[in-house]
């Protein structure tokens, strides 16, 4: 079979490997489509501080599988599933109470063990999501990183009819938004610098989109929600000055949801926290609940996704989708690449 290997920075290279074989608690899963997202992007160019070496990327994925164990009773061959990608230790206080995704010796398939780009993978059956047969697997792959926005709505028990603030409307700003919209936020306002985007978000049903390069934050914010301005601000950006920012303009008694990943220590105002009583609120990935939240919503087409996909390249292109969205950085939403062959 066929994978793509990580073998230095900016370089991948397709292999020639034996199909896995799977022992009586495992699946065989055939890869449909996988997703590139940011996190895949620094792992290809060799900036992620965590991954590791030579790894075969890819967590968002839509799989079906082909080979059962003799002891997995819950899946059938010819199932379409995707993979929740967290390999945890299942014995720490967090994976014990349930949180595996902040599980002390979490690993992450595609950045700390290879990943879904590959024709065909060994999964542990734990680790998967049955999705309705007749759901679109390129859709399907949308559901991990649709779970990270459904968890990160859910870091804040503010949300229900509250100003939900999203800053950014990347990949991640866009299912974060949508889902504050889905599950039941009062009115969200979203912020970008790029106009197209900002136009998107607004088709998606967003109440306000906001290019902050051309109209301020702060009078933004009181124009659109008035005195109770925002109950909750969710940063998708991970820029030291726009958090800085969001302390400023956060009103007294509410809530920032951290869901951009910081990659270097900084510094901010922490006397802004303490005066305001302003709840920082940490969030990482997704529990399994998300999973299953995330499926229902774009089953159900209560997600708006028709502009998600930016391309989609087969398998052998893969080097040139990794191009293109170095070269297109700003415009790209998601790229999906086609695995297996009709």
């Amino acid at each position: 079979m066929k994978q793509a290997r990580v073998v230095g920075p900016s370089k991948i290279e397709f292999e020639e490997v034996e199909k896995p074989t799977i022992n009586e608690n495992q699946v065989l899963v055939k890869t449909l489509y996988f997703g590139i997202c940011g996190s895949d992007m620094s792992v290809y160019h060799g900036t992620h501080k965590y991954c590791k070496d030579q790894v075969v990327m890819g967590h968002e994925v839509s799989v079906e599988i082909v080979e059962v164990g003799a002891n997995v009773k819950d899946f059938a061959v010819g199932d379409l599933v995707t993979v929740e990608p967290q390999l945890t230790c299942g014995e720490c206080y967090p994976c014990i109470t349930g949180r595996f995704n902040v599980c002390e010796h979490l690993k992450v398939m595609g950045i700390h063990a290879d990943g879904f780009n590959a024709e065909y993978v060994a999964v542990d059956p734990a680790l998967l999501h049955k999705a309705p047969q007749d759901m679109d697997p390129q859709l399907l792959t949308l559901v991990e990183p649709l779970a990270v926005g459904v968890a990160a709505v859910k870091r804040s028990n503010r949300l229900k009819g509250g100003n939900v603030l999203v800053i950014g409307f990347g990949t991640i700003g866009h299912f974060v938004a949508q889902a504050a919209k889905a599950l039941g936020a009062g009115k969200v306002m979203v912020t970008d610098l790029n106009d197209d985007k900002l136009q998107y978000a607004l088709e998606c049903g967003m109440d306000y989109a906001i290019n902050t390069g051309k109209e301020d934050l702060k009078e933004a914010i009181d124009k659109n929600f008035g005195k109770r301005k925002c109950d909750v601000i969710i940063d998708c950006v991970a820029h030291p000055a726009v958090f800085q920012q969001l302390l400023e303009v956060a009103r007294p008694d509410s809530d920032i949801v951290v869901t951009g990943n910081f990659t270097k220590i900084f510094e901010f105002e922490v006397p802004l926290i303490q005066r305001r009583e302003i709840n920082i609120l940490g969030h990482f990935m997704y529990v399994r609940e998300d999973f299953h939240d995330a499926i229902d919503l774009l089953y159900n087409n209560k997600i708006e996704v028709s502009k998600t996909i930016t391309a989609v390249y087969d398998f052998a292109d893969y080097k040139e989708a990794l191009q293109y969205i170095d070269d297109n950085p700003l415009d790209v939403m998601k790229i999906l690449v086609k695995v297996a062959q009709d």
